[in-house]
């Protein structure tokens, strides 16, 4: 019986906030990104709607992907640190118009 299921981990609603709040956080700066550096610049007129509503997709993706970190610990950390790194190198690297 060692292969058998785990079931509810009791973890689940640290994992759940992590893919909440820093996960959104990792949303926004991947959109901005893409806003930034992606086909058409900042200043295309339809890009803004589409950026607008990519979001909540990229979101759902991280907030997916967050239960299969092995604990919440793990998974605070790693969403936070890609999050404060991506969003200092997107400060330091953009150039403000």
């Amino acid at each position: 019986m060692a292969n058998h299921a785990k079931g509810i981990q009791p973890d689940w609603l640290g994992k759940s906030l992590a893919g909440l709040l820093p996960g959104l956080a990792l949303a926004f700066v991947c959109v901005g990104f893409y806003a930034c550096y992606g086909p058409g610049s900042i200043s295309s007129a339809d890009k803004t709607q589409f950026n607008m509503w990519l979001v909540t997709p990229v979101w759902f993706c991280i907030l997916s992907v967050v239960f299969l970190f092995q604990n919440s610990r793990q998974a605070w950390l790693v969403l936070t640190s890609i999050s404060v790194l991506l969003y200092s190198c997107f400060i330091r690297y953009r150039d403000w118009e």
